[in-house]
């Protein structure tokens, strides 16, 4: 059963944004329990260097390969199809237009499945490789893989793998739990004056404190096959994928991750990598780094492996606990909702700022990667407040996805959304545990999502120039996500 969706689009400028009138219902309302189906895949996304990386670098090397981990799952009575999801982690920085793109791509190959309950997410590294649809995606990047280019090469890549996960998916079961690992911290450093700085000094004498809280928690699903053997796992947590740097092409701790638990549990087990709310989180300390550098050489890890061995630890505490309450009869449920969220409106000072900036540049005709990439943020903010003044820059449209599965939900969003929101929403949710994914199924660039306090304080992160939304729509965001899981937990 599906609901029928009136799309409408807004664009201006290199932003394209898509919203929906009606909601997706699921396929039966009902949340009763059913025969759960499981299809695990991996696909290599790497492609070969010079690639083009977001964060405008150009990767000449790879450290370690960039992958995507689908898993698919399907509730059964019998014969009947009670409901489907399809979860997809990328090891990419972010995913503006991808999914709509993919989406699209995979439909003829996928009989039998609703497209629409397919969610991709990013996990954030900094390392990987620049897709299409950035602010500054039409820059020349001379002899280096393309952003327009690299998306047939990943739509094919991930097709192979959804494919492969849905075709292979058998009657399995499931586990939960929470653990905790020291990986995320508050990246945003406040000084004596009020302002405040992501990854300013701290070795100086107007410092006053670091803005704001950090949660350690690691939420961990494992998914096993008619034999209770170990065939999946998704890992969420408050920390981006941002330990690793340099031009080089890296998935990141996730790669470190993957290594120590393929040693444990066999090569063939897929490791989903999901980042919860955490725009205003780093594995990086603000302060004693030093100290935790000097930590590391005695281990003789580099920061990604230490952030590793972290989450594994947190991992493998909380697996064989979790083996004690495998269950195979659970309800699964979807909901794919479309939202429109109220927009951070352009104030006429920050119009005039930006516009000035991008004459400026346009007049020196920039050439560097890192200009351009700026220079692409600046237009996004003219092309907003244009289009504000014509009445349509008010609502900025997202996909949410919120799904019970036994008794977790999962919560997605598109932003970098600010930890504050995700301690909100896990704190009111109706669900025992709450796995929340940031990243997710965005249509276009959505930015950071900012605290009432960090946009006091400003700076990067929480300013107009990467902020689609403010306090007032995340606010709204936080309503909608606690209002979903209740109705899924009240059925």
């Amino acid at each position: 059963m599906k609901a029928a969706c009136v799309r409408r689009v807004v664009v201006f400028g290199p932003m394209v944004i898509a919203a929906a009138v009606l909601s997706l219902a699921p396929a039966f309302s009902s949340a009763s329990a059913a025969e759960l189906w499981i299809g695990a895949a991996t696909a290599d996304i790497t492609p070969e260097p010079p690639v083009a990386q977001e964060g405008v670098n150009i990767a000449l090397t790879i450290r370690n390969r960039c992958t995507a981990n689908v898993l698919a799952l399907e509730s059964r009575q019998g014969d009947r199809v009670i409901d489907q999801a399809v979860l997809v982690s990328c090891d990419l920085c972010i995913l503006p237009g991808v999914q709509e793109g993919f989406r699209k791509h995979l439909a003829a190959r996928q009989p039998g499945f609703d497209i629409n309950k397919l969610s991709l997410a990013a996990t954030h590294t900094h390392t990987s490789m620049m897709v299409a649809k950035s602010p500054y995606n039409d820059k020349d990047y001379g002899n280096a893989v393309q952003p327009k280019d690299y998306l047939p090469f990943l739509y094919e890549r991930m097709a192979e793998a959804v494919t492969k996960a849905w075709a292979n998916r058998a009657v399995g079961a499931v586990a939960w739990g929470l653990g905790h690992a020291v990986v995320g911290h508050n990246r945003r450093v406040v000084y004596s004056d009020g302002t405040a700085a992501m990854h300013g000094r701290t070795n100086d004498p107007k410092f006053s404190h670091i803005e704001g809280y950090e949660d350690h928690a690691v939420d961990i699903l494992c998914f096993y096959d008619a034999q209770r053997r170990l065939k999946a796992t998704a890992i969420t947590m408050a920390c981006p994928a941002q330990a690793a740097g340099g031009p080089v092409i890296s998935a990141d701790f996730w790669h470190d991750v993957r290594e120590l638990l393929h040693q444990r549990h066999g090569q063939e087990l897929c490791v989903l990598g999901f980042v919860a709310p955490a725009g205003d989180q780093t594995p990086r300390l603000q302060f004693r780094q030093d100290a935790e550098l000097r930590m590391e050489r005695l281990r003789g890890l580099d920061h990604a492996q230490e952030m590793a061995r972290r989450i594994v630890a947190a991992f493998d505490d909380i697996a064989p606990l979790i083996a004690k309450d495998i269950r195979s009869d659970v309800p699964l449920v979807h909901l794919v909702r479309q939202i429109d969220l109220p927009a951070r409106i352009v104030t006429p000072a920050e119009y005039e700022e930006a516009k000035k900036t991008c004459d400026e540049m346009d007049a020196k005709k920039v050439k560097g990667h890192r200009e351009w990439y700026w220079r692409g943020y600046q237009g996004l903010i003219v092309e907003r407040y244009l289009a504000q003044q014509k009445g349509q820059w008010k609502t900025f449209p997202i996909e949410m996805h919120v799904l019970r599965l036994g008794d977790v939900a999962i919560a997605t969003n598109p932003f970098e959304l600010f930890l504050d929101y995700g301690v909100q929403i896990q704190a009111r949710s109706a669900a025992p545990q709450t796995f929340l994914i940031e990243l997710a199924s965005p249509a276009g660039y959505a930015g950071y999502v900012p605290t009432p306090r960090a946009v006091h304080a400003g700076g990067y992160s929480a300013e107009v120039l990467v902020n689609m939304i403010g306090p007032e729509g995340a606010q709204v965001l936080v309503d909608r996500t606690v209002e979903a899981i209740g109705e899924l937990f009240r059925n």
